[in-house]
Parts: C-alpha cells; sequence; structure tokens
C-alpha cells in the first residue's frame, strides 16, 4: 500500500472542509457522485474517490479527464488491473496525454503482461516520452527472468493479514519487528487505546509496528504485540525502524507530527501535506527514550527508511532532498568525531535513477539493498543489491524472479543467521503488502519443568472475515495475553494452562466482531469454542453485549480498558451515519435495587458521553438502566460468588434502534 512510497504519498494527510468545487458545480444536483468523486480525489482520498467515480462513470456525463482521476485512484491504491483498463480507454480517446501510455504500460507490467505493456511503452517512446527505452528493457529482462526457476521464498502468512506488513527487521536482542496498518494489537487488546483515525489515501488504519513475542511465551503459536509504546507513540503512520549494532538506539520513520506544509499552487493549492521525518530514540536502563526529531527533517521534503551501517559510523535513507538524481534517492550521512551526522550526501548515480529509489537496508558484510523503478525490473518496485560505499558503487544487480515479481518488491533485510524477509504486494499474498522471506529452522529450548497434562483451545472464527480473523485470548487468572490470527479456515490452536480462566474473541477481517466466550481450562483435552463473527451491517433490534466495557464495584466511571471497544462502536456509527442505538447497562446485585438502577442508568450515560465526545450526535443515542434486573449468571442477592462472577454482571449491551 502507499504509505511505504515518499514521494507519492509523503504521509499526506488533508486539513481544510473547503470544498475544491465551485458553488455553481457543486448545485448540479444531477452530478452527486461525480462532485463527491473530484473532492475526495483533490483530497488524496482515493479510496473514496474511487467509489464516487465508478457510480458516477455509469452516467452518460463521464468524460476523459474523469476516467483519468479514477485511473489514477487505481494506480495510487495499487489496483494494477483496474488501472490498465481504464489507462486502454483513455489511450483509445482523442485528447489522451503521454504520461497515460506511461502509466498504461507501468499498470501493464505490474499485472505480468510484458509484451503489452512493451508495445505501450513503444507508443510513449514515439510521443517523446524520455522513460520509454529503460521501460522497454526492463521488459526484455522481465520476460528473461521470470523463465528462470524463482528463489525458494515463501508467504509468512503466520504474520500476514488482510491489511499490510512490511519493514520487517531484528531488534538488538534478536527480535522480529515489522509494521502494519492491520490494527491487530490496538484492534484487540484491552491494554491499549486503539487509534481508529482513517488514513484518508487507503480507506485503513495509521501504520503501527509490532514485535513477535516468543520469549517465555507461547513456543507453540505466533504471539504477536504491539512494539514499544514509547516508539509507537505518534499520531500518525511510525515505521519502519532501523537499529544501531548494539541496539541501544532505534531510527524510526513517522509522518511528522509537526505543522503541515500548505500547498500554494495547482489543484490541490490550500490543502496540507505531512511528510515523512526520521526520528531518533535511545535505550536506557528504564527503556526506550522519548524519540526526538533526526537534525535533517525539513518540512520541504521527506526523509525515511533508515539503514545503519555494521560499523555505525554511516547512515543510509531514503529522500526527496534537493539537488538528487530523481524523485526519490538513496542518501547517507558520515558520523562525526563528536557523535554528531554530517550533512546528507547522495548515494550517485550507479544507485540512483531519474526516478524512485527506496526502502535502503545494510547488511553485516556492507551491501546495499534497495528497491528502485529507475532500473530495469521485473515489475513496480524491484529489488537490488549494490557493493561500495557512501557515494562509490558497483553496478546494482536485479534480484530477479523469486525474490522480483510483477508488483511492488521492497525493503529485504538479511541477518546473520541466514535468515531473509521482504515485502511485497504480488499476486497470490495474503494482503495489501504481506511478508515473504527465507528463514531458517531454530531449535526451541525447552525449559526442564515438571510433566503436566497439556490442554488445547481450538477457536473457530465463522462468518464473514473468518479468513485472516484475528483472535484475542486472554488468561484471566495469570493476566497475560495473546492475539493470534487465524488460518485460512478460521481455527486457532494454542496450549492452555488446566485450571486457568479465559476469555476470547474475535475480530473479522472486516468490521464483523464475535461475542466473549469465558472458560476454565480443563476436562477434555482439547476445547472447542465457537466464535461465529456478528454480521459487519448491524440488523434492526440485534442485541450485543460490547465486550470488555466493565466497571469497577460502586462507580459508573469507564475503565481505561473500556476505550478499545467503545471506539470500535464509534467506527461503526461513522461508518452507518443513519444507526441509532439504546445503550444498556447493568449492575452486580450488590446494594439495593434502587440504588442500582440509579448506578446503571449513570453507566449507560458515562458510555453515551464517550461517544458525544468522538463526535457521535447524541440524538443518535438512547441510554436506559437495568441495575440487576438481568443478571447473566447465578449471582442473586445472597449467594456467595467471586468478584470475577460479580464483574460478569457489571456490563453495557447495545440494541441497535435503526439503521
Amino acid at each position: 500500500m502507499n504509505i511505504r512510497v515518499i514521494r507519492q504519498v509523503s504521509g499526506i494527510i488533508c486539513f481544510g472542509a473547503g470544498l475544491i468545487a465551485g458553488p455553481a458545480a457543486l448545485a448540479q444536483e444531477q452530478r452527486p457522485a461525480q462532485d463527491k468523486a473530484t473532492v475526495h480525489y483533490l483530497r488524496y482520498e482515493y479510496s473514496k474517490a474511487a467509489v464516487y467515480f465508478e457510480e458516477a462513470a455509469k452516467r452518460k456525463y463521464f468524460k476523459t479527464e474523469d476516467l483519468r482521476m479514477l485511473a489514477d485512484c487505481y494506480r495510487q491504491l495499487n489496483e494494477y488491473s483496474k488501472a490498465a483498463d481504464c489507462y486502454r480507454k483513455i489511450t483509445e480517446s482523442s485528447d489522451a496525454r503521454p504520461a497515460d501510455f506511461l502509466h498504461y504500460g507501468d499498470a501493464l507490467k505490474s499485472t505480468g503482461d510484458y509484451a503489452a505493456a512493451k508495445a505501450v511503452y513503444a507508443q510513449y517512446g514515439e510521443k517523446g516520452g524520455a522513460e520509454a527505452q529503460n521501460r522497454i528493457a526492463g521488459c526484455d529482462s522481465a520476460a528473461v527472468w521470470m523463465a528462470s526457476a524463482p528463489q525458494p521464498v515463501k508467504n509468512l502468512r503466520d504474520l500476514n493479514t488482510a491489511a499490510s506488513e512490511w519493514g520487517a527487521t531484528w531488534d538488538g536482542a534478536g527480535r522480529f519487528v515489522f509494521a502494519s496498518d492491520s490494527l491487530r494489537e490496538t484492534h484487540l487488546d484491552p491494554r491499549q487505546k486503539a487509534n481508529l483515525q482513517e488514513y484518508r489515501r487507503t480507506g485503513n488504519a495509521y501504520q503501527k509496528m509490532y514485535v513477535v513475542d516468543t520469549v517465555h511465551r507461547a513456543p507453540d503459536a505466533t504471539v504477536i504485540r504491539g512494539f514499544d509504546n514509547v516508539l509507537n507513540n505518534f499520531r500518525y503512520h511510525v515505521g519502519p525502524v532501523a537499529f544501531s549494532p548494539t541496539g541501544d538506539t532505534a531510527y524510526i520513520t513517522a509522518t511528522s507530527p509537526g505543522k503541515p506544509e500548505k500547498q500554494r499552487s495547482g489543484p490541490d493549492a490550500g490543502y496540507r501535506t505531512r511528510r515523512l521525518d526520521l526520528f531518533v530514540s535511545v535505550r536506557g536502563q528504564r527503556g526506550w527514550q522519548g524519540p526526538v526529531p533526526f537534525a535533517y527533517n525539513n518540512p520541504q521534503y521527506s526523509i525515511g527508511h533508515a539503514a545503519v551501517s555494521a560499523d555505525g559510523q554511516t547512515l543510509y535513507f531514503a529522500g526527496d532532498l534537493p539537488g538528487g538524481q530523481g524523485k526519490t534517492d538513496i542518501w547517507f550521512c558520515e558520523r562525526q568525531a563528536d557523535g554528531a551526522w554530517s550533512a546528507p550526501k547522495n548515494c550517485g548515480p550507479a544507485i540512483n535513477t531519474p526516478d524512485e529509489e527506496a526502502f535502503p537496508t545494510v547488511n553485516e558484510a556492507g551491501k546495499l539493498y534497495f528497491s528502485s523503478k529507475g532500473h530495469p525490473g521485473i515489475g513496480g518496485f524491484d529489488l537490488f543489491v549494490a557493493s561500495g560505499k557512501n557515494d562509490g558503487w558497483g553496478k546494482p544487480v536485479n534480484l530477479k524472479n523469486g525474490y522480483n515479481s510483477p508488483g511492488d518488491d521492497f525493503y529485504l533485510r538479511k541477518n546473520a543467521s541466514g535468515n531473509v524477509v521482504f515485502a511485497s504486494n504480488r499476486a497470490g499474498g495474503m494482503g495489501s503488502d504481506d511478508l515473504y522471506g527465507i528463514v531458517a529452522a531454530t531449535p526451541v529450548q525447552q525449559a526442564d519443568v515438571p510433566r503436566r497434562k497439556v490442554y488445547i483451545l481450538e477457536a473457530t472464527v465463522s462468518g464473514q472475515g473468518s479468513a485472516g480473523a484475528t483472535v484475542l485470548l486472554t488468561d484471566e487468572t495469570r493476566q497475560d495475553y495473546w492475539t493470534l490470527p487465524a488460518t485460512n479456515d478460521g481455527k486457532i490452536h494454542m496450549v492452555i494452562t488446566e485450571g486457568h480462566q479465559y476469555t476470547v474473541w474475535a475480530s473479522g477481517a472486516g468490521s464483523g466482531r464475535s461475542g466473549m466466550q469465558r472458560f476454565t481450562a480443563g476436562g477434555e483435552d482439547t476445547l472447542r469454542v465457537a466464535l461465529p463473527l456478528a454480521n459487519a451491517a448491524p440488523t434492526p433490534g440485534s442485541v450485543h453485549q460490547l465486550p470488555e466495557i466493565f466497571y469497577d464495584r460502586d462507580d459508573y466511571s469507564l475503565r481505561p480498558d473500556s476505550r478499545p471497544v467503545l471506539d470500535s462502536l464509534v467506527s461503526l456509527m461513522e461508518r452507518f451515519p443513519g444507526l441509532v442505538v439504546e445503550l444498556g447497562a447493568h449492575t452486580d446485585s450488590r446494594h439495593t435495587e434502587a440504588y442500582n438502577i440509579v448506578l446503571s442508568q449513570r453507566r449507560a450515560a458515562a458510555v453515551a458521553d464517550y461517544l458525544v465526545q468522538q463526535g457521535i450526535d447524541r440524538d443518535r443515542i438512547s441510554t436506559i438502566g437495568y441495575g440487576e434486573s438481568r443478571l447473566v449468571n447465578k449471582c442473586a442477592d445472597g449467594v456467595e460468588c467471586t468478584e470475577a462472577e460479580h464483574q460478569q454482571n457489571r456490563r453495557t449491551e447495545l440494541r441497535i434502534l435503526k439503521r
């Protein structure tokens, strides 16, 4: 997905509510879809713009310029086949432009149709296109390379989701860290507040960093957690991260949190853009310190995707700084005697071309891996390796079939153990960008512990979005938790501890969610739990318990662990602007009935107030307090129960009144 591109994306976030189109144009009621499409397009909101353009394309007034904007939406969203179809129609029109042929050829090449792409590039060359011969050479090379046996790389399916995963590396402790916009951790983890803001360019969430946790946790499962809260604490995109050879310094790429640059001319005049910046954090005795801006950040251009040489003396990064060879280049800084970094220098024409170079990494031997659209390649971004240093490099070598594909292949990392990982949006993956690689098997050191009976949880997620769903399993006895990706058949398996109390629920690859299941490990060797996903479109009259919306005894204040689910409810009500709901709050049986009615009314009001604070119209929310009248277990007056059992009754339910 395009958050990884520096120049075309640059962490763009649009400001200003004013519509671009003039009042007269917006007053034309017969063109609402087209007007909305144009407004979203000029705000860089390509995902929404494409939906409205597709609707407008059914009408007679859809013109070449409208089709060109729709094609550009598909191009920015990496929808190659759809983009190719649009550009084919555009190039057949009388008002086609030379750039249309270039984009058409690029889209065809990214689908693997090299013969057709070559013919279109030839047409582009006839119209004066400077890049034509290089693109044609790339098609010739691609046809030869794709005929050879591919490198034995595989999709790292335990790590990938229907969203985007990329930017993988290893930290100083050998842990596997990567970037994703899946919200897999903050979407489910009750200990973290999810940032459910939408990145309007793609319609997805903002990207954060994650770590694969295999330390004394669950060697029999892939356990993924949000990376360090200090390093993830950016409002917008964060990641990837590069670590110094000693592992005590992190160089983080993030969308600039500072005041964005205002566009002064062109169709997007008046809007503001945020670019990519580098931030540096040092790990102290108490963990990572707050990131500080890199010395050469500048609101006029982007820098990001840092890589540190094995001796720690050279810092490489990608950027669109002035004075470069092309659109985005690879640059470097050298460490000075006082520890500061020198001014950025360009890696030179052997590496950089008039097109885009990005995603540099450096291995222990000093070889530079990077991605390029300018050197002849198989697809869009291709992976290359070069020997040398600083601004003195040999000719880059294409990594060819397997590492490269007709799509975009980028950000390759190798470690001393022989592991290789990179990202690609090639056909056949699980999502937008997936992690691929060659991972050497590592024997797991088992602790010498007394033998005990092994119990297995088998949870099955069903319904739309079950393939690629995420399951949250919480061990309430030990106060620990895991987020686990479901297999294609919607299943997860996990070793659980006898006698421990657990909760489990799931979030689908779409917006569907399951109810929460509670159980105690014991009895049968395999405990099977069904997690059916609720319909993503809420049904009037349906009632849903809001999981993890709990209160302390005698209190109506929302606990911090309630916020992720409440933020999800906000997101649901934003997606369905006609949705009207009733919030019903419940108490346990302790205290009098009259007291509990008032307490539950206040609890329901607290949830409503939170939704209103997040921008939901209060007219869409009604509240009711049921007190202790609808207990979910045996814990009535006079019945002895544990605090956990009483907690189950202190809950909030959502009733759909209107959609």
